[in-house]
């Protein structure tokens, strides 16, 4: 299939074009040579593929994680209440992403080499960076890929169960991490084929995207309920709000139970199975000692006594059409207590408000007072979190609420690309061959690429008025990529999943190792009738959502650095143009090696969480450093302008203070 663009430029050893000859200072490496700017393509409906670039590939990744992941995690507990977060986080990146491709459009080169450029030079930004990095070592994504392949070879989610394979007696949890493994490996081995890495990835992230979209579209238009796509969609619009849950909601199988005792703030959440309660999170505060426990997990004597008494006093409530809500302190407490109708709207049955003076019992919401009865009409809507302003929770109480901040940071994040993953939008123009990058090169596969290669520096062009036409042709071409592509692939691509996500697993609790199967146990149980095919199809998609991120974690990795050791290191300047491919499979291998050891050592959403607050970091400081980049190393008339350089400002603004709340509520 044509895609419209001129063909990346063969390996021509040689001096630059004699129609601009000479170099370019730029910064602290290595001059730029010159060379010509190519026209941009021409959209139209029989070449609509030249429409298909980074936009494309980089929405393929962007949805994974928020569907199957932080999309339960977090709108299943607090409906769209955080979704303007999300809304923020992908508008900013449109700007940090149009001006990385800005810096490759002007010299064929990914923004990370225009980095090292900058004072004081590349070995102080090697260090900076290689600490950024931290963020995007975590295979999170094979690891939680084989939640839902572990569920559809168990036939359940997996929990404490066991299993004897080949004579060999192993538990659930060792079968999510085998298939970890196999994961992990199975997917850095597409990067191995084709002609040039970048068209690997662009055909798997297509076909991942097309069949994603179709089956979410298709689910939630027969599936979703108005109300709930309602909530949805208004949730991308609720600037400032924020949400708090109760301190105990039990809602059908479902149950959180938080209580003192003393200074101690026990909590404890799980689920029904077959009637039976699995425990996913058992939680102890006591001051600043915080302990966590999942499912599974061995407790102190001490600590298993607690645990089993608070359970026992949730089970007593818990009801499969039931449910219960309590908030308050030790002064004064609202407790709502109802059944759930067939369309999943709560209904009160009593209504109890505790104070000094008694207790009274209401059987009606109209006879509830003041204030009381917004409180109970907002608890029963929600069912089972209030929402405040977050500036106004703040001027009253001194703090911010008690969330899990890490979490919605990571949601946060993981919404659009998120990380130095926005940066690759820079390295695969590039490799795409849009503007100079048609001048530079691409990485080769191993097999396959043979008779591509990269140049080891970068190429610019002289500014005159056909190039100055062609580059604004150039920048309107990103433009379409980043706002029709990318952006509304974005929005629908978190908009539909959080419906799912709210439509059936509602107040359910998040497990390190259950959430990236809970959409395909919420559907299949609401539809009993089809519910082999319903789980067998969702496992699917959840599997196919997350495992082909995993090859583009490692494509980051491994380009990224390949980039930077070919431009920036006297060794491999002297080696071939065709030889890159030896440094980005050996970099590669690193990473393989150090996939298997994580995998290993850390459980799937810790390290999701952990990678994804750390990644708003790197995402903020680079949003920086591209502004002095653009600002300092391009000529005057390819600067961004002013309402570009705003934006780059509220990126890093954006995401480093979404790191600060995380410290600042921890």
């Amino acid at each position: 299939m044509s895609s419209g663009f001129a063909p990346i430029r063969p390996i021509e050893p040689g001096p630059p074009p004699a129609s601009a000859p000479g170099t370019v200072p730029a910064g602290a490496m290595t001059p730029w040579q010159v060379g010509d700017l190519i026209p941009p393509p021409a959209p139209s409906g029989r070449r609509w593929a030249s429409l298909l670039g980074p936009g494309i590939l980089l929405a393929g990744s962007s949805v994974g994680a928020g569907e199957w992941l932080f999309g339960p995690a977090v709108t299943a507990q607090f409906g769209g209440t955080f979704l303007w977060l999300a809304t923020v986080s992908i508008l900013v990146q449109v700007f940090y992403n149009l001006e990385v491709m800005r810096y490759t459009l002007y010299c064929g080169e990914p923004i990370f080499i225009g980095f090292f450029r900058t004072p004081p030079g590349p070995r102080i930004w090697t260090l900076c960076y290689l600490t950024l990095f931290i963020a995007h070592i975590w295979p999170f994504m094979a690891s939680n890929a084989a939640v839902p392949l572990a569920a559809a070879v168990l036939g359940h989610l997996p929990g404490d169960g066991q299993l004897t394979l080949a004579g060999m007696t192993w538990s659930e949890g060792q079968i999510v991490k085998a298939l970890g493994y196999i994961v992990f490996i199975g997917t850095l081995v597409p990067l191995v084929f084709g002609g040039t890495v970048y068209t690997v990835l662009e055909r798997v992230m297509t076909v991942k995207i097309v069949l994603l979209l179709s089956f979410l579209v298709l689910v939630t238009a027969i599936m979703a309920s108005a109300v709930d796509a309602r909530e949805i969609l208004s949730g991308f619009f609720r600037f400032g709000s924020v949400a708090v849950r109760a301190d105990v909601v039990l809602a059908g199988p479902h149950f959180s139970w938080s209580e003192r005792e003393g200074d101690a703030i026990t909590t404890v959440q799980g689920t029904l199975v077959d009637g039976s309660p699995l425990v996913t999170s058992f939680r102890i505060r006591q001051g600043a000692v915080d302990h966590r426990y999942g499912a599974g997990t061995t407790l102190p004597p001490q600590d298993e006594q607690r645990r089993a008494r608070i359970l026992e006093r949730a089970m007593a409530l818990c009801r499969p059409d039931g449910f219960l809500v309590r908030t308050g302190d030790a002064s004064r407490s609202l407790a709502v207590q109802g059944t759930i109708g067939p369309d999943r709207s709560w209904r009160p049955d009593v209504i109890a408000i505790e104070t000094g003076d008694g207790t009274q019992r209401y059987h009606r919401l109209e006879d509830v007072p003041a204030p009381y009865a917004e409180r109970v009409r907002e608890l029963v809507a929600n069912q089972g979190f209030e929402r405040f302003n977050l500036v106004r929770y703040w001027l009253r109480h001194g703090r911010l609420p008690e969330l899990d901040w890490a979490l919605i940071a990571a949601f946060a994040a993981i919404a659009g690309a998120g990380g130095f993953s926005n940066a690759l939008f820079s390295n695969y123009a590039r490799d795409k061959g849009w503007g100079m990058g048609a001048q530079t090169g691409a990485i080769p596969s191993a097999i396959g690429g043979r008779t591509i290669g990269l140049s080891h520096t970068g190429i610019v062009f002289p500014i005159n008025a056909v190039n100055r036409e062609r580059w604004r042709g150039w920048f309107r071409h990103i433009l379409r990529d980043q706002v029709y592509l990318w952006m509304t692939c974005s929005f629908i691509g978190l908009a539909l999943p959080c419906m799912l996500s709210l439509e059936f697993v509602r107040n359910a609790p998040i497990a390190e190792n259950r959430v990236a199967a809970m959409t395909a146990d919420g559907i299949a149980a609401r539809f009993p009738a089809y519910a082999p095919f319903l789980w067998s199809i969702t496992l699917l998609c959840g599997f196919l959502a997350l495992a082909p991120n995993s090859v583009m974690t490692g494509d980051l990795i491994a380009r990224i650095w390949t980039d930077l050791v070919w431009t920036g290191s006297a060794v491999t300047r002297r080696l071939r143009e065709d030889q890159v491919k030896s440094v980005y499979y050996g970099i590669l291998a690193a990473f393989a090696v150090w996939g298997l050891i994580a995998l290993t050592l850390f459980n799937p959403l810790q390290i999701a969480k952990i990678g994804a607050v750390l990644g708003n970091v790197a995402l903020g400081f680079s949003a920086f450093h591209t502004l002095y980049v653009n600002s300092t190393l391009l000529p005057r008339e390819l600067r961004p302008n002013l309402l570009m350089r705003a934006g780059l400002v509220a990126c890093g603004v954006f995401f480093l203070t979404i790191t600060a709340t995380v410290c600042l509520g921890s």
